[in-house]
C-alpha cells in the first residue's frame, strides 16, 4: 500500500470516488460531473502549481474544499501526505529533511538547503510548487 492509498484510507470513507485531474479544464470538469451522485470526492493532480488549479476546479463545480494536502515527493512516488499549511510543512521539513546517511558529496549543499527550508516564509511558497496535490471536497 502506498502512502497515498494509506492516507486515503484514513482521511475519507471507503468507496469515496477519486478523480485524477489531467489534461484540459473542460475534461476535468466532465470527470467530476461523471461522479455527480457522490457526496464527497477526492481530487488529485500530479502537476506543478496544482493547488490553485484544483481549488478553482472545485469552486467551478460547486464543491466545498474540506482539506488541501501535499503529496511528497509526487503522486507517482508518494511517500508522505502532509496538510498544506505552513505549520505542517515546517514540521515535516524539520522532522524529515536531513542529509542522507553515508552522503558526503554535496552534503554542504544539502545541509544549506535543509536549513533554508526551515524558514517559515520560504515554506509558505514551497507548498504550491510541489507537484503532488490532494484536495478533499464535498457537495453542499
Amino acid at each position: 500500500m502506498s502512502a497515498l492509498e494509506a492516507a486515503l484510507a484514513l482521511l475519507v470513507p471507503g468507496g469515496t470516488p477519486v478523480v485524477e485531474v489531467r489534461g484540459s479544464r473542460r475534461g476535468s470538469a466532465a470527470a467530476i460531473a461523471g461522479v455527480s451522485s457522490a457526496r464527497r470526492l477526492v481530487l488529485l493532480d500530479g502537476r506543478r502549481l496544482s493547488a490553485r488549479r484544483l481549488t478553482r476546479l472545485a469552486r467551478d463545480a460547486g464543491l466545498v474544499v474540506d482539506r488541501e494536502l501535499v503529496v511528497l515527493p509526487g503522486l507517482r512516488t508518494a511517500a508522505f501526505v502532509v496538510e498544506d499549511s505552513v505549520e505542517s510543512l515546517t514540521w515535516f521539513w524539520n522532522a524529515f529533511a536531513t542529509v542522507p546517511p553515508g552522503r558526503s558529496r554535496g552534503s554542504l549543499l544539502i545541509t544549506a538547503t535543509t536549513c533554508l527550508g526551515r524558514n517559515r516564509h520560504l515554506v509558505r511558497w514551497v507548498g504550491p510548487l510541489v507537484a503532488g496535490r490532494m484536495v478533499i471536497v464535498h457537495r453542499p
